[in-house]
């Protein structure tokens, strides 16, 4: 078997870590033979990632044996979202999943607002040599962090941290710490107008970014990752504004969750599994949290792209799966953690350079008799949208997305709801 362009290997790998997504390895593969390096390259400078010089420098085609140079760049995308929802909703500007059929008594569920708090900055710091490794660094944050306890507040949105680890690279190995996204099920939907939270979550995608220390070891078409992750099993809420945190049921487990995944990169596919462990207490009731999920990235056509991810595990209330009720009280059937599975799948439409179409299915059953009656133990969502790219930088989509939630043993108060999108994104 011929060896697999080494532009579409580290495309793959990125998509793998969350830097790029599906549709940005479809413009790659497609990208004629001896392009894709420069598809590539294109690609990471309009993200950020890369710096026009840093393209200049490797075009030279005298062989430098310097090291590279260290560089810091300012990052970010302003994004604006207008939206309109029928049926009351967790978070309205980015629904996961809907309140019960009736319990809405002023008349809000159906309602239409702006918001430009799923923009992001950061920074990130590259090319620094240490010996024979090279280091890295990213801090990151938006605003989806509470608004500002003020009459007007509505709309000072708070920063909210995302990413900030560092990174040291070798050939083919790698250590990184700090706050990344998970190695257990990485994968994403591509959507812009849940740009702040995965598209699906609640309903089939479990992720999460969490702190971690991190080994990977790759090869041409291999990437294993192994991971010691925080123990938090998702049950830490606060209704109000606090600087302590108290520990949890994980953190009472007293060692860290461990996660782990490998990933298997051909010409024409990536697949990769993945699994998560951690040990937890409550109140002194042993709680096992697992996971196993796999994930693919699968390039059926020249301008169409399959990707998705499929998981089952429990007390995985962090990876938002049974999220809020992934643990149940002491005594009752769900005290050793509730068990849940689900998956999505989204179907990507390279139709030109600059219109692409997506359209995805993503949906989670928790095992109903773990938990209390009236409980949410089914959540569904059908989405499409529309992107159009006039230029790499600005971003111009559409979106629609029907949700279904289903209660335990209340059947009339399945809510069902519809959310349309429009956001606006420029990249820097």
């Amino acid at each position: 078997m011929a060896a697999e362009d080494p532009a579409v290997v580290l495309a793959r790998t990125l998509a793998g870590r969350g830097v790029i997504d599906a549709s940005n390895v479809l413009q790659v593969v497609k990208a004629a033979d001896g392009k894709r390096a420069e598809a590539l390259e294109a690609l990471l400078v309009s993200k950020g990632i890369l710096k026009e010089a840093d393209l200049a420098s490797s075009a030279d085609s005298v062989p430098k044996p310097a090291s590279p140079k260290p560089s810091v760049s300012l990052y970010g995308t302003l994004m604006l979202n207008a939206f309109y929802n029928t049926a009351g909703a967790n978070i309205q500007d980015i629904p996961l999943f809907l309140a019960k059929q009736g319990s809405d008594t002023t008349g809000s569920d159906k309602n239409f607002g702006m918001t430009a708090r799923q923009s992001r900055l950061g920074v990130r710091v590259q090319g620094v040599s240490l010996g024979s490794a090279t280091a890295s660094g990213v801090v990151e944050a938006d605003f989806l962090g509470g608004k500002t306890a003020l009459p007007n507040g509505e709309n000072m949105d708070l920063p909210r941290l995302r990413l900030a680890y560092a990174r040291l690279d070798w050939k083919k190995f790698a250590v990184e710490a700090g706050e990344d996204w998970s190695i257990f099920a990485p994968l994403n939907p591509v959507t812009v107008a849940e740009f702040a939270i995965p598209g699906l979550s609640a309903s089939g995608n479990a992720w999460i970014r969490t702190p971690q220390v991190r080994a990977e070891y790759r090869t041409t078409h291999v990437l294993w990752q192994v991971a010691a992750t925080d123990p938090n099993m998702g049950d830490y809420t606060t209704s109000s504004f606090a600087t302590a945190r108290a520990p949890g049921i994980g953190e009472r487990g007293r060692m860290p969750a461990m996660d782990s995944r490998v990933a298997l990169s051909e010409s024409k596919f990536t697949v990769g599994a993945s699994s998560h462990y951690g040990r937890g207490k409550n109140a002194g009731t042993g709680v096992d949290s697992w996971g196993a999920a796999v994930d693919y990235i699968l390039p059926l056509a020249p301008h169409f792209i399959l990707t998705g991810e499929a998981f089952t595990g429990r007390a995985l209330g962090i990876f938002s799966a049974a999220a809020g009720e992934a643990v149940g009280a002491v005594g009752s059937a769900g005290e050793h953690g509730v068990a849940t599975r689900g998956g999505w799948v989204q179907a990507q439409f390279a139709m030109t350079r600059r219109w692409q179409a997506n359209l995805g299915y993503g949906g989670e059953a928790m095992k109903a008799s773990q938990l209390p009656v009236g409980n949410r133990y089914r959540n569904q969502t059908y989405s499409g949208n529309i992107i159009f790219r006039p230029t790499p930088a600005l971003s111009w989509a559409w979106e629609y997305r029907r949700i279904l939630t289903d209660f335990r043993a209340q059947s009339a108060a399945g809510e069902r709801g519809d959310h349309v999108n429009m956001a606006i994104g420029y990249t820097f």
